[in-house]
């Protein structure tokens, strides 16, 4: 409820629908634009709006995700990523990740995730949303 009225950004676009259902849940502040992330993280200006970061990340491989996560992190930002739930597990996550003070995790039974060449969404098990900074009430949250 907090994070409503904060500057949100989206910065993986997809097929740019993410901020309407947003908004439709109540977010005033969605900034989602087709742009290079890498690039957007390292611009002070424009990080110095935002208050959040929340998507669904590429995580196409190992790799891309490792750097997306570092780049996270190192943005110094509070961020809610959707994520397998294997990476906590990951090596390369406890290093990037090594504050474990800063992590929180939100367990949904099921995530709906919706593509718009498909009619229906698609449920996906063995997802998590990864917090980090986001100071929720509790660290674990079970939906």
């Amino acid at each position: 409820e907090s994070w409503k009225n904060k500057c949100v950004w989206q910065p993986f676009y997809y097929d740019g629908k993410c901020a309407e259902y947003l908004r439709e849940l109540g977010f005033t502040n969605v900034i989602h634009q087709k742009t290079d992330f890498f690039e957007m993280v390292e611009d002070k200006n424009f990080m110095s709006s935002v208050d959040l970061i929340l998507d669904n990340p590429p995580y196409t491989s190992p790799s891309t995700k490792d750097r997306i996560l570092r780049a996270l992190v190192d943005c110094g930002k509070p961020f809610v990523v959707l994520l397998p739930n294997t990476t906590l597990h990951n090596k390369n996550f406890r290093d990037i990740c090594s504050d474990t003070n800063a992590i929180q995790c939100v367990i949904p039974r099921r995530v709906y995730v919706r593509k718009s060449e498909q009619e229906n969404e698609l449920p996906f098990k063995y997802l998590i949303w990864l917090c980090y900074n986001t100071n929720l009430n509790r660290d674990l949250i079970l939906l």
